[in-house]
């Protein structure tokens, strides 16, 4: 199609101005039910209209692919059949955790993982309460295998690709910590394509019932993938296995938690995920070795592209990979085709093809970083580059015969990177007339001519990566919650030496199959790159300027992003169109860089200070009640607006394996729940961190936190010096030079307008064998209210607490001790609170039993409203010294 027939906004990109309509329908669609009928018939009639009506199909095509946007969106939804096993658990038909019998075929062999292996079932019959039904979806089950006995009961299976099995488990498909700012459990299962997910307690609750036909090519792949991962395994140290595992084979199951950590600090965690980053470097690699065979860029794109999908295949063909394997498949096509502007159309091809495929895709975190990276790429960094490289190596031409419009300044810096005085020299002798032409004195003295490749070639990887981390500013806030100047440098460091430990690791592998004694070298090798590679971002990260974190902008303030994206764009519209050689109209081009440049500067600035992000003071006490699992965390807010973050949740439960110095990368709920909580208020200050005591579901998220947080002061009542909890807190606390203090029963102070006094411990020593009766419980008063934080205090410090008649334990609000256990809440100590609410710390289910049934009614029968945060998530209590005000994030 013509220039003259498209409509004007279409003419140069327009497959990119298709997808950026079609994703704005997609966008409509979330906020607003318009149902697919209508949508269909109005995308029709304009449609039409279009067609009949040329000139306005400037107006009325956008709003076409709009309307199909929508539609599709539409269509998703309604996609979803009565059958699938996702819509039959949101219904409520069946309740999360129920016991069931699932019956289907194994989409995958058995991916072995630290701990036990995963299984990935295509299921096609459920059975709950004797009752039978057909279903669909995909379902992801666990099989510990923590001893001998069970990985031998697992092995008699003999489970792989197309295995039909039957299993005896408890489907999940609930959310677990329901906080603000936490990520919905649900919305990552459907976005993995996953309908739920059980832990299978046996190898004996499963089931072999045949073996289905399968697609044979795609079982070998699969076989070399799992052989790769049982020799990497077996050659190399767990570290160094892990990261070849993930980078390579796209398992993460066995990164260790400290490697990981070092990667995410430094910014440079993508090199470990399958993503377009690996899919480019593969694709490359097999072009550049195509090419020594043959120089038809038809046959490279075939082989190239074949090779690619085939490994896509063999690590899973999950969404990230599928779809940057599908948007490097474009951009080389894109790129036989050597037309101009074709690297945009290319990615509006990409963005529309996966959108029309998975339009919920659009709003997740992972499309979003890799659309946003690789425009960054294609739009803004490559034709700066180009850019930049002809200003360096402009010689006059029948075209150019002016130097570019540049000034002087970027003129020497671009000569000093690209002039090349012999070719220079070559040119000039070619032609019938002679030139002079004047660089600057000091080229040659600076840089010798290989020297200058190596030093463009690092400075054009370094421009890249800054135009990466610019544009995607505020998803890094959102999603991840941090900035990481050093990556800028680390990934070139990192990027280097994973492609060298690759080859050498890959190589291991492959002469290990002839000669142990030829590969041990290679093994070596690749365990001194892997070292070599951690060392950098291990040391940068240990002098903590790798990283900070920070608070994202929440409510209507996030208006703030759209602001910095737009700036960014407007800037690269500028770079994009700015012709060095073009010197007409040359100063409003400049002026209109430098606004953009200056506005997205000063946008950057307020979203990395987060000067509005923490909410102002009201005025009154504020307690948030968080939903941690089976474990204790609560903010309080003082009228002043200072904070105190009481407890910070934690596993308790920690998994037992035979190596016990491996550690795998879960994140911590200290981590993925109280911190995200806190970011979501705009926090990046905690004044008071208290640790009640060192139970792993109070104690350890508070060292994630105090990790990423400035810390004011850190309250300890008594804990043991030996305890693995408390020493990693202490580890931190010293590495942030954070002040520590320790309370005791007769402390008593104010803050902000609150006074707080604090009743247990009553000295060094903890009541009898049980450290929960060390905790440190307060009491903390406003006005004509109160709140009572009691920690896991058990029969014996209530008894000790309730002793004394002058001590008045009375409070509105109270956390009940230990979650509700049996062992705490004892009569007395329920009359002499005398609450008004009565918050339970416990998750929805837990494998104690909490809370038990005879404490909720003793609290119910002392007068007290009973709320669980695993059934109502964070509970709000706020009051202004008089008024009590109660809000549940679930209703």
């Amino acid at each position: 199609m013509s220039d003259t027939t498209l409509p004007q906004n279409f003419s140069r990109y327009p497959m990119l101005w298709i997808a950026v309509y079609f994703a704005s329908g997609l966008v409509v669609g979330s906020y607003f039910d318009i149902g697919s009928i209508f949508s269909l018939i109005a995308a029709l009639i304009l449609g039409a209209a279009c067609i009949a009506w040329r000139k306005g199909s400037t107006y009325l095509l956008p709003f076409t692919f709009l309307l199909l946007g929508l539609l599709c969106y539409e269509l998703e939804g309604e996609g979803i059949t009565d059958n699938r096993i996702r819509r039959i658990y949101d219904d409520g038909r069946i309740e999360s955790h129920e016991p069931v019998e699932i019956e289907g075929v194994l989409l995958g062999p058995p991916e072995p993982s630290y701990g036990g292996v995963f299984l990935l079932l295509g299921s096609e019959k459920l059975t709950f309460q004797s009752s039978g039904r057909g279903v669909s979806g995909k379902i992801r089950l666990f099989v510990p295998l923590d001893d001998d006995l069970t990985r031998v009961e697992f092995r008699q299976l003999d489970l792989g690709y197309g295995s039909r099995i039957g299993v005896y488990c408890r489907l999940e498909r609930e959310e677990k910590y329901k906080n603000p700012g936490v990520a919905s459990l649900i919305d990552l299962l459907d976005r993995q394509e996953t309908d739920a997910t059980a832990t299978v307690k046996s190898p004996l609750l499963i089931e072999k019932i045949g073996d289905e036909s399968v697609f044979l090519p795609l079982a070998w792949l699969h076989e070399r993938r799992q052989r790769l991962i049982e020799a990497f395994n077996k050659n190399l140290s767990p570290p160094t296995a892990g990261v070849m595992i993930a980078s390579l084979l796209g398992d993460d199951n066995f990164l260790d938690r400290r490697t990981a950590d070092v990667f995410r600090e430094g910014g440079t965690f993508h090199v470990l995920v399958i993503s377009g980053l690996h899919i480019t470097f593969i694709g490359g690699i097999v072009l550049w070795l195509v090419s020594f065979f043959s120089p038809r860029k038809v046959l490279q794109f075939v082989l190239a592209a074949s090779f690619l999908w085939a490994y896509t295949l063999a690590v899973g063909a999950e969404v990230p990979v599928v779809r940057a394997s599908i948007m490097f498949t474009i951009l080389l096509f894109s790129h036989l085709l050597h037309r101009t502007g074709s690297q945009l159309n290319a990615l509006g091809t990409c963005v529309l093809i996966v959108l029309v495929w998975r339009p919920d895709d659009l709003f997740s975190a992972s499309f979003q970083l890799t659309i946003v990276s690789v425009a960054s790429i294609v739009g803004c960094a490559f034709p700066l580059i180009e850019k930049l490289r002809a200003i360096g190596s402009w010689i006059p031409t029948a075209e150019d015969p002016l130097p570019p419009a540049a000034a002087r300044p970027l003129r020497r810096f671009c000569e000093f990177l690209y002039w090349n005085d012999t070719s220079w020299k070559i040119e000039n002798s070619r032609q019938i007339w002679s030139a002079n032409l004047f660089k600057s004195p000091y080229l040659e003295r600076l840089t010798a001519p290989n020297l200058k490749v190596v030093i463009a070639y690092v400075f054009e990887g370094l421009l890249v990566s800054l135009i990466v981390q610019i544009w995607m500013l505020p998803l890094l806030v959102i999603y991840f919650h941090r900035i990481s100047p050093a990556s800028l440098f680390l990934n070139l460091w990192v990027s280097i030496f994973l492609a060298l430990e690759s080859f050498a690791a890959i190589a291991a592998v492959l002469i290990n199959e002839f000669s142990t004694w030829l590969a041990a070298p290679l093994c070596a090798l690749t365990e001194f790159l892997n070292t070599s590679m951690v060392s950098v971002p291990s040391w940068v990260s240990e002098m903590g300027f790798a990283s900070f974190r920070l608070p994202a902008y929440s409510g209507q303030s996030r208006v703030i992003y759209f602001l910095y994206g737009s700036a960014i764009t407007a800037a690269a519209i500028e770079i994009f169109r700015w012709n060095p050689f073009d010197r007409t109209g040359i100063n409003i081009s400049r002026w209109k860089l430098v606004a953009s440049i200056a506005l997205s500067a000063g946008l950057a600035i307020a979203i990395i200070l987060h000067p509005y992000s923490r909410p102002d003071a009201d005025g009154r006490l504020r307690v948030d009640f968080l939903d941690v699992g089976q474990g204790d965390s609560a903010l309080v807010i003082f009228p002043d607006g200072e904070t105190m973050l009481v407890d910070g949740g934690g596993r308790i439960e920690h998994h037992n394996a035979d190596d016990d110095s491996f550690e795998p990368d879960t994140r911590r709920i200290g981590e993925s729940v109280v911190s995200e909580f806190l970011w979501e208020k705009g926090y990046s200050r905690i004044d008071y961190l208290v640790a009640t005591h060192s139970d792993a579901d109070h104690m350890q998220g508070l060292s994630d936190v105090a990790q990423n947080f400035d810390v004011g002061l850190v309250l300890l009542g008594t804990s043991r010096a030996d305890d693995p909890e408390f020493v990693e807190l202490m580890k931190v606390i010293e590495r942030r030079k954070i002040l520590i203090d320790t309370v005791r029963r007769g402390d008593d102070f104010s803050i902000g307008g609150a006074r707080v006094q604090i009743l247990n411990p009553a000295g060094v020593t903890s009541f009898g064998v049980s450290p929960n009766n060390s905790s440190v419980v307060m009491k903390i008063s406003f006005g004509n209210r109160a709140f009572l934080l009691t920690g896991d205090i058990e029969r014996a410090a209530e008894t000790d607490l309730a002793s004394d008649i002058a001590r008045d334990l009375h409070a509105d609000v109270i956390k009940v001790p230990h979650h509700g256990s049996r062992t705490s809440s004892t009569e007395e100590f329920v009359r002499r609170a005398n609450v008004v609410t009565a918050v339970i710390s416990v998750g929805r289910r837990s494998r104690f039993g909490h809370p038990h049934a005879e404490v909720v009614a003793r609290w119910q029968k002392a007068g007290a409203e009973v709320l669980k945060t695993g059934e109502n998530g964070t509970i709000t209590i706020t009051t202004d010294g008089s008024d009590l005000q109660i809000q549940t994030f679930v209703p």
